[in-house]
């Protein structure tokens, strides 16, 4: 099985020139016009969490790049049409409609749950492709509909999480989360992975979407915390707060209570890498209690094949690019791969079919792209990172096949 593997990395890692033959002669045997397909992106510019939407859009105008240039002499030409959410679920869907009416099949984005949600009965009516680089909501991992995603559901981040509080001697969870598809969803995965190693959860909290004072969600909390404190000692309890950027808002709130700083605090991938949460008393805060938040890892082997797009990514956007950004490049590369083997005719069902297939073996910056039958990541591994002297370091990574850490 390890030589297999091997095998497989080895021609996964051979330069993509070597794998237009196949493609082409696929697109060539229909006779099919390529030129000047619009890929439409959905990203968050101006909203919350734009520190992805801005690392996606360089991602997706890289990638788009890179493939021309690869087919320059070939009957494929991509250009991009990306709009701005705002991460708002209603703007996405405006957006959309308005990608659609010019004509596009193929759509990049957008980045949460809630959005991704909102969108789903429009994408599955009119036949449309969906590709999701960072929504993890459990809910939305359905067979069969318009919609794939280049992450792991919840489930696995659940799962990770849990795992890194259960070593750090974490045996009481109390908590928060913000009020959108994902983050509830995140909150369910990581509660119910935390409760089957036989630890206790807490009530926890919901804050609305539109939340912008966090003083009483910070006292609702803290009430919670003192209570598990009564039935166990500090080292034993810990807070998970799972939103976006509203989270910088959370811990300066949370400093001015002295006990909240004496627990252990967790994180999710909406604020992983975040620069939101390097504002100096956030940072302050998030380092006092550790606050380790996970991100669906860089494969350490595609190390040679990421690093350069990354430093693309980020030349580009101001914004250091993650495993997220990297899987919209990726995003681009398959359906490039996706349009060059389908009929001149074809509409999102037929070219997610082909997408999915070409995923299956392709190895990408963002490593194995593989499937599952939901149409979600089927690997991952996830790498932790928390806020030390001012600045983003990776603390851990978790291997969710043999289920280890590095640290």
């Amino acid at each position: 099985m390890k030589e297999l593997l091997r095998t497989l990395r080895t021609r996964a890692l051979l330069p993509l020139t070597l794998l237009v033959p196949l493609a082409t002669a696929c697109a060539d045997s229909t006779g099919a016009d390529r030129g000047g397909i619009v890929i439409g992106g959905l990203f968050s510019l101006t909203g919350d969490w734009s520190s992805l939407g801005l690392a996606g859009r360089a991602a997706m105008e890289l990638g788009v790049e890179d493939v021309n240039a690869q087919f320059a002499d070939r009957d494929l030409r991509l250009r991009v049409d990306v709009r701005d959410t705002k991460l708002d679920p209603a703007t996405a869907l405006k957006e959309l409609e308005s990608l659609h009416d010019r004509g596009v099949q193929v759509v990049m984005g957008p980045q949460s749950s809630a959005e991704l949600a909102a969108l789903k009965p429009y994408v599955d009516s009119q036949r449309m492709l969906v590709v999701s680089p960072s929504s993890t909501a459990g809910s939305l991992a359905v067979s069969g509909d318009g919609i794939l995603r280049l992450t792991p559901s919840d489930t696995l981040e659940g799962e990770a999480t849990a795992a890194l509080m259960w070593s750090d001697g974490i045996r009481t969870l109390v908590p928060l989360w913000r009020g959108d598809a994902g983050n509830r969803g995140l909150n369910l995965a990581t509660r119910a992975s935390f409760a089957a190693r036989g630890g206790s959860v807490a009530a926890g909290s919901e804050y609305a979407t539109t939340t912008a004072q966090f003083a009483p969600v910070v006292t609702a909390l803290g009430a919670q915390v003192r209570q598990a404190l009564a039935s166990r000692p500090a080292s034993q309890v810990a807070v998970y707060l799972a939103g976006f950027d509203e989270v910088a808002a959370v811990l300066a709130a949370a400093a001015a209570d002295p006990t909240l700083a004496t627990v252990r605090w967790y994180g999710a991938d909406g604020i992983a890498l975040s620069p939101a949460l390097l504002t100096p008393q956030a940072a302050a805060f998030a380092e006092r209690v550790g606050y380790p938040a996970p991100i669906f890892g860089l494969d350490d082997d595609a190390r040679d094949r990421w690093k350069s797009v990354a430093d693309r990514i980020e030349k580009r956007s101001g914004v250091a690019a993650d495993a997220f950004s990297l899987a919209v490049y990726d995003g681009v590369w398959l359906a490039a791969q996706a349009y060059l083997a389908s009929p001149s005719h074809v509409d999102g069902n037929g070219l997610k079919e082909k997408f999915a297939s070409a995923a299956e073996a392709y190895f990408g910056t963002t490593g194995w792209t593989a499937l599952n039958a939901a149409g979600d990541r089927r690997f991952a591994d996830f790498d932790f990172w928390a806020i030390r002297g001012g600045r983003w370091v990776r603390v851990a990574k978790y291997d969710t096949r043999s289920r280890t850490f590095i640290r």
